[in-house]
């Protein structure tokens, strides 16, 4: 099994994906080949561990990811005929679980109050940019300057622009805290923080403040951006542009009001 899970890893990364999906599709690879070590290399053994992944996968998409992953994995281990059908998602009419900004704004003073001052930036870049949080590495001191960041991801180049007011106050973070050089938004090592991480303290200060634990992880504030810049500006084309999606059916969903919105308009009705 090690040898094989070594020899996808290469043939992912030969194949210039990024590290977070590298990351996924490794997840999954490793949890598939030990199930089917235990129960057998057949199809049925894959139906099996689609149905118990279904019962603890509340999300659709969540649960389509980890089918995905599964398949290239059996499709590079020479096992396509154990692959299975991903579940159907009916299209959202509405927008569920995005942060408001009043709740952005409680997680910001949280972040303050507990001086979780890297997190308190790192939101900030989130909400601001509309970056994925596995973009935060390419924010470096150099390209402060630069006032945008370009990232080579999957053979396509994004451009991630950065706001003036960010900048001054990522300028500050650096002085304050002696960074120089490099990587802004660093781990306990030198490395780039983590998805985890940044997932953890986001769900450590969104429960202190007070918000709502679906609605605190690190996409979330992708989706407060896209909301509110859709909102204010109503041009579809450059949130596709600027969120780095190549299908507008992507972006599209941005236009939709959230399930909260359409209830309070109920009550608006004075009938």
């Amino acid at each position: 099994m090690e040898n094989r899970i070594k020899g996808y890893e290469a043939y992912l990364r030969e194949h210039e994906l990024s590290e977070g999906t590298i990351g996924i599709y490794l997840r999954y690879a490793k949890q598939i080949d030990e199930y089917m070590q235990k129960a057998g290399v057949s199809k049925q053994t894959v139906l099996d561990y689609k149905q118990g992944l279904k019962q603890k996968e509340a999300a659709p998409a969540t649960f389509n990811l980890a089918i995905i992953s599964v398949n290239k994995y059996l499709k590079f281990a020479g096992l396509e005929e154990c692959t299975v059908k991903t579940q159907k998602i009916q299209r959202r009419k509405s927008l569920e679980n995005v942060i408001s900004i009043d709740e952005y704004v409680k997680m910001l003073q949280e972040a303050k109050t507990e001086k979780r001052t890297k997190y308190y930036y790192i939101m900030k870049a989130l909400a601001l940019t509309g970056c994925r949080v596995s973009e935060l590495r390419y924010f470096t001191v150099e390209v402060l300057q630069k006032k945008k960041i370009m990232v080579d991801n999957k053979g396509k180049t994004r451009e991630i622009f950065l706001p003036d007011g960010l900048i001054r106050e990522l300028e500050e973070y650096c002085a304050k805290t002696g960074i120089k050089s490099g990587v802004i938004f660093k781990g306990n090592t030198e490395k780039p923080i983590g998805r985890a991480s940044v997932y953890k303290m986001l769900s450590r200060i969104g429960a202190d403040a007070g918000i709502p634990k679906e609605k605190v992880y690190p996409h979330s504030f992708r989706h407060l951006f896209a909301v509110t810049y859709m909102n204010r500006y109503g041009n579809l084309t450059e949130l596709a542009d600027i969120l780095g999606h190549a299908n507008l059916e992507t972006t599209r969903i941005y236009t939709l009001s959230t399930a909260e919105e359409k209830r309070k308009r109920l009550d608006n009705l004075g009938l």
